[in-house]
């Protein structure tokens, strides 16, 4: 201690470098994005919402963090997977708005309530300012009521699909495919991930794999086997997404 005052200035270059150290420090701090924000829409088990937040903060989804679960059916156990780690949930059933606008026709399509349902539903999310949505076994088709005012925010929104780009679309993929292969027509399916668009199932896909149908002896076979890679896909299918976001210079900062 005695040398160090000995030498002049010696201290105040210590007390110098500490402050420097400390302010390196802090703007490293800083300098940390803001984990980006991800919306998840669900209607059912939400098994592929748990592998989301399971990767959340990991390698595999970086610097993210789910802000909000979504369902449109009251009892979907997604909510509960949600809310057991603490992620605000919200459920938004289309009920009151077929009771709100009726339609009168004899095959219904409640034109009328999905728009306003949909319409609903895109301020909800967007109260959130999230940097995207992930539609992750979510059983509405969503109109232009939800889609552009969504788009209008830059916000992109993704979805799960049973089935490979440009093959099977709309509902009931699976089951579809396991028909076809029992009449000998198919051999494989698939998976992939798309950004969503007016046309359902259409949009640009971001990630897709093939599943072989060959070796499954039932439906339930396929379907097990198809839920299982849907869970890496869909991650994999987010972090892409966000991916591009940051390329583009459209990730929220």
């Amino acid at each position: 201690m005695k040398e160090i005052r000995r030498v002049g200035g010696v201290e105040k270059f210590v007390e110098s470098y500490k402050i420097c150290e400390y302010r390196c420090c802090c703007a490293m701090k800083d300098s940390v994005p803001p984990p980006a924000r991800i919306t998840v829409l669900i209607s059912g088990k939400g098994t592929n919402l748990q592998a989301l937040v399971d990767a959340c903060n990991t390698d595999h989804l970086p610097n993210s963090k789910i802000v909000r679960v979504v369902s449109d059916r009251k009892n979907a156990y997604g909510l509960q997977r949600a809310q057991a780690v603490s992620i605000p949930t919200t459920y938004h059933g289309i009920l009151s708005y077929k009771q709100k606008y009726p339609d009168s026709d004899p095959e219904p399509k409640f034109d009328a309530a999905r728009k306003a349902y949909d319409a609903d539903l895109a301020s909800i999310l967007l109260k959130d300012q999230p940097d995207l949505v992930v539609c992750a076994g979510f059983m509405r088709i969503l109109t232009t009521a939800f889609l552009n005012p969504v788009k209008e925010k830059k916000i992109p929104i993704i979805n799960l699909h049973p089935s490979k780009p440009g093959d099977l679309l709309g509902a009931d993929c699976i089951n579809r495919a396991w028909d076809e292969f029992e009449a000998g027509t198919r051999t494989e399916t698939g998976i992939m991930i798309h950004y969503v668009i007016e046309e359902v199932d259409m949009g640009e896909p971001i990630v897709s794999e093939t599943i072989n149908i060959t070796g499954c002896q039932s439906l339930e076979d396929l379907e097990a086997k198809i839920h299982d890679r849907e869970h890496g896909l869909i991650v994999k299918g987010a972090k892409t997404a966000l991916a591009q976001l940051q390329t583009n210079g459209k990730l929220r900062t």
